[in-house]
């Protein structure tokens, strides 16, 4: 009796260490456990985010550490406190896996929301002579920048003495160098800029159709008369200094003129109708391309002569007013209408019709070409992007546009102004990067300098305002057309 109570007693402290034992093996089972944080709390897009990470209390020694930032590319790093950019703005699953030396494994996951950044443009100075303007800058008005830095642009007073007006930019402020009203009429038209550093500008006189200003102290050198006056024009003009334009009479003077640098008239054609239109020199300079908007039809004219190149004109048999021609880098011609976009071809004995493409209203603005080759053109429906290869519209960003070409930077974002007062910057997928309040009337077209840097007109109350906006890491488009004009001198020769 005795031993079998021995034995049970036995049998109950050998279970109760047992359990004891098993109890102990429980407690000192012990795994990985880690968290982590990131620094900035609210990160932008080209951002640099630090992972901190580090083991909390009880767990197991960490031997490795493994990243996933959640990015489409599975981006991964090995380091216990790793860096990492986010180049897109979205929210990210971000995983950290954690082992120990027993390749025990521990997760966790925090999203990371990355913040869009803003564009990188804002308006450094305004500028104005607090000359009073009764109507808007038309003729898709644009600065032009001269070899000096010197930025010319135009006060257009419909009824009145207009001004071209020559400012200095001082880096955060502009100072008057000279305002010109020595050409005593309306200036519907923007300028230009000749190979010797002077000024050209069509105008709304009769005996001073075109003149040449001085880029030094603003008076006249010479001036030309065509017998009517003239609208919607800019000067083009070739590498020897020679001048085209149109004019905006319908009757026995209308027509198209080219003018040598010292101011003789080389050659005309006129009794042909009006030309409300800034004209395109090819890139060879053999041939001048002119919009007839009576007949709503290109005609290729010889340079050297004046002759047609075409027998007929071609186009839309449809009357236009006041639209900005361009050409593309295979010589394609392009014009905009109030009811159309145009492109045409030059094949030598003849000219053709591309396609078309009907639009609301493009009439006083004209089409761009960005770097990938995409048409960017105003209207009042929008901004339009469109296929080079048959006009078909790639997307619309709304808007009311007039009086305003469009302009491309080297990364694809297009500027605009609107009728309301802004300029708009639209990245090449047809989203809104940013606007700028500048006026509250028309904004007209943009000129990009090399540096990136915009200038732009807009009319605020009853003056215009020249206004400079610093854009950082851009340029002008490399493409056959980036700007109203093809360049920062508004010359309308192809490239």
């Amino acid at each position: 009796m005795k031993l079998r109570n021995l034995l049970i007693l036995y049998s109950i402290i050998s279970i109760g260490m047992i359990a004891c034992d098993d109890d102990e093996a429980q407690e000192t089972l012990v795994t990985p456990r880690a968290n982590f944080t990131y620094t900035p709390a609210a990160p932008v897009e080209g951002d640099e985010v630090a992972f901190t990470a580090a083991a909390v209390e009880g767990s197991s020694d960490i031997t490795t550490w493994n990243w996933h930032f959640g990015d489409a590319d599975s981006s991964l790093s090995v380091e216990q406190n790793p860096t990492f950019i986010y180049e897109s703005p979205g929210t990210y699953e971000v995983t950290l896996e954690v082992t120990d030396a027993a390749k025990n494994v521990f997760k966790i996951s925090k999203p990371v929301t990355v913040i869009k950044a803003e564009f990188p443009a804002s308006v450094v100075w305004e500028y104005t002579t607090e000359n009073a303007v009764a109507n808007i800058n038309d003729g898709s008005s644009a600065p032009v920048i001269g070899d000096d830095g010197t930025i010319y642009y135009v006060e257009s007073r419909a009824g009145a003495l207009s001004s071209v007006v020559a400012v200095t930019d001082a880096g955060e402020n502009a100072t008057l160098k000279w305002a010109s009203s020595a050409v005593e009429g309306d200036l519907p038209n923007a300028p230009s800029i000749g190979p010797d550093g002077n000024i050209f500008i069509n105008a709304w006189v009769d005996d001073r159709a075109i003149s040449k200003i001085s880029a030094a102290d603003g008076t006249i050198l010479w001036s030309g008369a065509i017998g009517t006056d003239v609208s919607n024009n800019t000067p083009a003009i070739d590498s020897q200094g020679n001048t085209y334009h149109g004019s905006r009479a319908q009757g026995a003077n209308g027509g198209v003129f080219s003018w040598g640098p010292d101011g003789e008239k080389r050659w005309e054609i006129t009794g042909v109708g009006a030309f409300y239109a800034a004209p395109v020199i090819s890139a060879d300079e053999s041939t001048v391309y002119f919009l007839n908007t009576n007949e709503g039809k290109i005609w290729a004219v010889n340079a050297a002569d004046g002759t047609q190149k075409w027998a007929e004109p071609v186009g839309l048999d449809a009357g236009i007013h006041g639209s900005s021609l361009s050409m593309d880098a295979d010589g394609t011609i392009y014009f905009t209408t109030n009811t159309h976009v145009a492109a045409i071809t030059d094949q030598g004995e003849t000219g053709a019709v591309k396609w078309t493409a009907e639009v609301d209203d493009a009439s006083n603005s004209g089409v761009v070409v960005g770097p990938d080759g995409t048409l960017y053109t105003g209207s009042v429906g929008g901004l339009l992007a469109m296929n080079p290869a048959d006009g078909s519209v790639l997307w619309t960003y709304d808007a009311e546009i007039r009086e305003s070409v469009p302009a491309v930077d080297m990364n694809g974002n297009i500027y605009v102004g609107t009728a309301d007062g802004r300029m708009l910057i639209i990245n090449a997928a047809g989203e809104l990067e940013k606007e700028l309040e500048l006026g509250d009337n028309v904004t007209n077209s943009p000129t990009i300098a090399s540096d990136g840097t915009v200038y732009i007109e807009s009319k605020d109350g009853d003056t215009i305002k020249l206004f400079k906006i610093a854009v950082a890491n851009s340029g002008p488009a490399d493409s056959a057309w980036p700007m109203k004009g093809q360049n920062v001198k508004n010359t309308g020769k192809a490239r």
